[in-house]
C-alpha cells in the first residue's frame, strides 16, 4: 500500500507541474511557480514586466526545473524504502541465521582432526518445523545453532535429513516454540532464468540485507558434494556474496538460494526452485537421494566417419556412452559404444542436448536426474532409443538413486565419516580417496604421484575386475622395529602373504588372523615389509606413546 500511494503522489506531481509549470495562471494572489517559493521576491507576472537580463530568465528556469526534479526524486526514493520495507517484512519471517562449528578430519594423521571452525549460513523455514540449508556446510558438524529476526538467542538444530548429491539438507529443532512467528517460504517451480533478482539474507543483528544480481541463465553441474548432475541458474553481482544459501528473490517471490559465489568473478550458481521443491516433496521418503541418477557417461559424436562406423546417418545426431558405472538402473542395460539418438522422447544432438521448451537447450542429464515435469523421477523408467551393432534398439532405463557402493576412490563426500586407517609396526595404511590427496594443497593435482593421480581419475568407480579399495601405506612411523624402511611411504598395497587386500579392514583382520609368525606384505614398488607377530603387540603400543596416538585403527 505505502508503495503504491508513493507511486499516485509522483503521477499527481507530474500531472501538475505539466500543466502549470509554464503557464503565469494566477492561483489566488500568485502564479504557480512564483519565484517566492524558490525563495525570490518576485512572481513570474512581475518578472515578466521587467527588463531582465537573458542570465536572470536562465536562473529563473534552472532553479525551477530542479526544484520540481528533487521532489520527485524525493517521492520516487521513498517508493524505493517502502518496497524495501515491504520485502523485509516479507522475508524477515521466513529467514534465520544457521550457526555452524565444524571440523574437517586430517588424512595425513587421521587421529588429529583439524583446527575447528566456524561458518554462517543461511536457512530457510520450510514448513512449520523444518529449516532448508546447504548439506557442504554440515559433513563434518559438531555444533549447529539457529538465530531468527525476532530473537538474540541461538536455539540449538540436529540434522533431520541430508542430501549430498543435491546439496541440500534439512534442520529441526526440539524447542518448537521457536517457529511461532515463523512464515515458511514457497519457491516458484519455474523461474525465468533472464533477469534482475534481489539476494536476500540475515546479518547478525537479526536484520534482513539486500543485493542485487541478475540471472543469466540455465545449465547442469555438478554441486560441491554430489555425483548427480543437476540444473542451476547462473547469476552476476558485483556485491559481496558468500554462496551460503542466500535466498534468490524477485517481487516477492523465491526463486532459488546460492550455494556457489566467485567474488573475483562476481558469479555464482543458484539451486533453482523446482529442484529446491522436488527435495523438500521426496527426502522424507528413503534413505536415500531423491534424485535418480542415468548410470552412464557420455561423449559426443561429430565426426561423420565414427557416425558411419557406429551405423548412424550421417544426416542423424546423437551421443556414444563411453562408460557404466556399476550398480546404476544402465548397468546391464546399456554398453560401452551405445549411440543414443533418442532420451526420454526427446531427439539428442551430437553433444548430448536437447530443447527445453522453458530453458533452451539442457543437457540430456535434465530428463533423467530431474525429469518429474515429464513424468520422469525415482522408481520410473524412461525410455532410450539407441544404435548397437548398427541396430536400432528402445530400452527401458530404471531410474535409481546414485549408488554409493559404486565408488572405488571417495572424491566428492566422505558421508560425514572419519578416514578409514591402521598403523601396525609404525607402518600406517590408509585408503586411497581424493581427500587424502588434496592434502597437498589447492596445486596437488602437479604434487602427487602420477599413478595415484590416474587412478584417481580413472579407477573411481567399482568393476567386474577389479573391486574394494586401494590400499596406501601412506608413511612409516620412525621405531627401531621398522629399521631401513624409514623412508617408504606413499606407495600402493599390493597383496598380503600373497593374497590381494581390498580394505584397511581386510588387512588389519589378515593381520591379526595370519597363521605365520612373519606377515609378509607387498608394496608396488618391489619393497616387501615384514611384521614379526610375536612381537608386534609391544611395537604397536610403543609407537602409540611415542607418537601419542590414541587410536591405532579406525574402519
Amino acid at each position: 500500500m505505502k508503495n503504491k500511494l508513493a507511486l499516485t503522489m509522483i503521477s499527481n506531481i507530474a500531472k501538475q507541474y505539466s500543466k502549470s509549470s509554464f503557464t503565469d495562471k494566477p492561483v489566488g494572489n500568485t502564479s504557480i511557480n512564483s519565484v517566492h517559493r524558490l525563495g525570490f521576491a518576485q512572481t513570474r507576472s512581475q518578472i515578466l514586466k521587467t527588463e531582465f537580463s537573458f542570465k536572470s530568465l536562465f536562473s529563473y528556469f534552472f532553479f525551477d526545473y530542479f526544484r520540481n526534479m528533487s521532489i520527485i526524486i524525493f517521492l520516487v526514493s521513498s517508493s524505493y524504502l517502502f518496497a524495501s520495507e515491504n520485502m523485509e517484512d516479507d522475508f524477515k519471517k521466513s529467514i534465520v541465521q544457521v550457526k555452524i562449528t565444524a571440523q574437517n578430519p586430517n588424512f595425513m594423521f587421521p587421529w588429529q582432526p583439524k583446527k575447528p571452525y566456524n561458518i554462517e549460513a543461511v536457512g530457510i523455514v520450510i514448513s512449520k518445523d523444518k529449516i532448508l540449508t546447504l548439506a557442504s556446510n554440515l559433513e563434518y558438524t559438531s555444533s549447529i545453532e539457529v538465530k531468527k529476526f525476532s530473537s538474540y538467542k541461538n536455539f540449538p538444530a540436529k540434522i533431520l535429513k541430508i542430501d549430498y548429491e543435491s546439496n541440500l539438507a534439512i534442520l529441526s529443532l526440539e524447542d518448537t516454540s521457536f517457529y511461532l512467528d515463523l512464515i515458511p517460504i514457497d519457491f516458484v517451480n519455474k523461474p525465468e532464468i533472464t533477469k534482475p533478482v534481489s539476494i536476500v539474507q540475515l546479518d547478525n543483528a537479526g536484520s534482513i540485507q539486500f543485493s542485487k544480481g541478475r540471472l543469466t541463465g540455465m545449465d547442469m553441474d555438478y554441486s560441491s558434494t554430489g555425483h548427480t548432475e543437476l540444473p542451476y541458474i547462473s547469476l552476476n553481482s558485483n556485491e559481496k556474496l558468500d554462496g551460503n544459501g542466500e535466498l534468490i528473490t524477485d517481487k516477492g517471490k523465491a526463486l532459488g538460494i546460492l550455494f556457489k559465489f566467485n567474488n573475483s568473478k562476481n558469479s555464482g550458481k543458484a539451486i533453482p526452485g523446482f529442484v529446491l521443491n522436488y527435495f523438500v516433496n521426496n527426502i522424507m521418503k528413503s534413505k536415500q537421494s531423491p534424485f535418480p541418477f542415468k548410470g552412464f557417461k557420455y561423449r559426443a559424436l561429430v565426426d561423420t566417419a565414427q557416425k558411419e562406423f557406429y551405423g548412424l546417418d550421417k544426416n542423424r545426431e546423437g551421443v556414444i556412452i563411453s562408460e557404466i558405472i556399476p550398480y546404476t538402473g544402465a548397468d546391464k542395460l546399456l554398453e560401452p559404444n551405445d549411440i543414443i539418438v533418442e532420451f526420454g522422447g526427446r531427439k539428442i544432438d551430437s553433444q548430448g542436448f536437447f530443447q527445453h521448451s522453458d530453458y533452451g537447450k539442457q543437457s540430456l542429464s535434465f530428463l533423467a536426474h530431474t525429469g518429474e515435469e515429464f513424468g520422469f523421477k525415482r522408481g520410473k523408467k524412461l525410455p532410450v532409443k539407441i544404435i548397437r551393432n548398427k541396430k536400432e534398439l528402445t530400452l527401458m532405463l530404471p531410474l535409481r538413486s546414485f549408488p554409493l557402493r559404486a565408488i572405488r576412490i571417495p572424491y566428492m563426500h566422505n558421508s560425514g565419516r572419519q578416514p578409514s586407517y591402521t598403523i601396525r609396526g609404525g607402518f600406517m595404511f590408509v585408503e586411497l580417496s581424493e581427500f587424502l590427496l588434496r592434502e597437498w594443497g589447492a596445486n596437488w593435482r602437479s604434487k602427487v604421484d602420477k599413478k595415484l593421480l590416474y587412478l584417481c581419475d580413472y579407477k573411481k568407480f567399482q568393476s567386474n575386475d577389479e573391486s574394494g579399495r586401494f590400499l596406501i601405506l601412506i608413511q612409516t612411523l620412525p621405531d627401531e622395529a621398522n629399521n631401513g624402511y624409514h623412508n617408504v611411504g606413499m606407495t600402493l598395497v599390493t597383496s598380503l602373504d600373497g593374497k590381494p587386500v581390498r580394505s584397511v579392514k581386510e588387512l588389519d583382520v589378515k593381520i591379526n588372523s595370519s597363521p605365520n609368525d612373519i606377515v609378509l606384505i607387498d608394496l608396488e614398488d618391489g619393497v616387501t615389509l615384514a611384521l614379526d607377530k610375536t612381537t608386534l603387540k609391544q611395537v604397536d603400543d610403543r609407537i602409540a606413546r611415542k607418537f601419542q596416538i590414541p587410536i591405532l585403527s579406525n574402519y
